[in-house]
């Protein structure tokens, strides 16, 4: 892209701008790093429209990486809760304890910010460019569709392709500008050169555009191949003589390292009573009652699930053990996972 090109780009950007939380009015403005860090992390695979509010509702509570770092785990897993991808929040938490300890500010090079947990390329780019103004390049979804499009590029930046990609966004970046450039070309491939039915008339890059110049934009970026793995199994909702439910936070088929209702694998039409797994967690010559609550259907990542929810209600009370014990009042607000909060609607509800 020569220079004509992103004065347009820079032009279109300062009149259609959008409003967003994390984005100041002055779009020259330099930024608070840990927004940037926040911001960029939610957007990863999640839309525009819902990240907003979930940004606003974590920056009133955590507004700052000190505030952050002495926060639970539980808790921060409360104000992730919808956004799915739980290891981000995970190592969201671990960063903010890393970079508090080490007195609060964030590293400014590329090297020292990508060692720190759950920040790869694109968000190191991101912080350095937004808010420290450095011209870094960043790679998201959104520039290598236009890339692809733009130069006519028919693979996918994987591997050693990968380099391609980065050498356009790497001559973007190398301008005073290049936080500027950034991010309307995110906002241009957001809003503009979407993935279907992109507004190429409306483009300011169309002028040095391949794939419009030939009438094959529909054709780039080649489609990439998502194979969805099915899961059937069972979810339980294990509620002791007391009213406590059982959680667990290791041998999970999904969700590993954070508190979910137990689950596992078992057949699509499993009969009803309690699957020999469940003795795992429970004496099952103490079970004053099995329930089956019917299914739901769930995705995460590539998974298509299908998972029968089972209430088991036990004679003792909860007991001192490997596994945490939450009081029924307060378990959809502990369980910060949408796979369990559906297993209890299911039981409790």
């Amino acid at each position: 892209m020569d220079e004509k090109i992103l004065k347009h780009l820079r032009d279109w950007f300062k009149e259609n701008a959008a409003n967003l939380p994390w984005r100041p009015t002055d779009i020259d403005a330099k930024r608070d790093p840990y927004a940037v860090w926040i911001s960029e992390t939610m957007l990863q695979q999640t839309q525009v429209s819902t990240v907003k509010d979930y940004f606003v509702r974590w920056m009133e509570r955590f507004p700052d990486i000190e505030t952050l770092a002495k926060t639970s785990e539980e808790e921060v897993f409360r104000y992730w809760q919808g956004l799915g991808y739980y290891s981000r929040a995970r190592n969201i938490l671990k960063t903010a304890r890393i970079v508090a300890k080490a007195g609060g500010k964030f590293p400014q090079t590329r090297k020292e910010l990508e060692s720190l947990p759950g920040i790869g390329a694109y968000t190191a780019g991101a912080i350095l460019s937004l808010a420290l103004h450095k011209r870094e390049a960043i790679l998201d979804g959104n520039l290598v569709r236009i890339f692809s499009r733009f130069y006519a590029l028919d693979f996918l930046p994987v591997g050693k392709a990968a380099e391609t990609y980065w050498e356009y966004a790497r001559m973007v970046a190398d301008s005073p500008k290049a936080y500027m450039h950034n991010e309307a070309l995110m906002e241009l491939g957001r809003t503009i050169c979407k993935s279907k039915v992109p507004e190429c008339k409306a483009c300011p890059l169309a002028s040095g555009c391949r794939a419009y110049s030939d009438e094959r934009t529909e054709d780039f970026p080649p489609k990439k191949t998502r194979v969805q793995k099915e899961w059937h199994g069972t979810a339980l909702v294990i509620e002791s003589a007391d009213g406590k439910i059982l959680a667990v936070s290791t041998g999970q088929a999904f969700l590993r390292g954070q508190l979910a209702l137990p689950h596992f694998e078992t057949q699509k039409n499993a009969t009803v009573g309690i699957p020999p797994q469940a003795e795992r967690y429970i004496d099952s010559d103490r079970v004053a009652s099995v329930k089956d609550c019917g299914a739901f259907r769930h995705g995460i990542t590539v998974h298509k699930i299908e998972c029968r929810v089972l209430h088991i209600k036990l004679k003792y009370k909860a007991t001192k053990s490997r596994f945490t014990w939450v009081s029924k009042d307060v378990a959809r607000d502990v369980f910060a996972n949408s796979f369990s909060l559906k297993a209890l609607k299911l039981a409790l509800d």
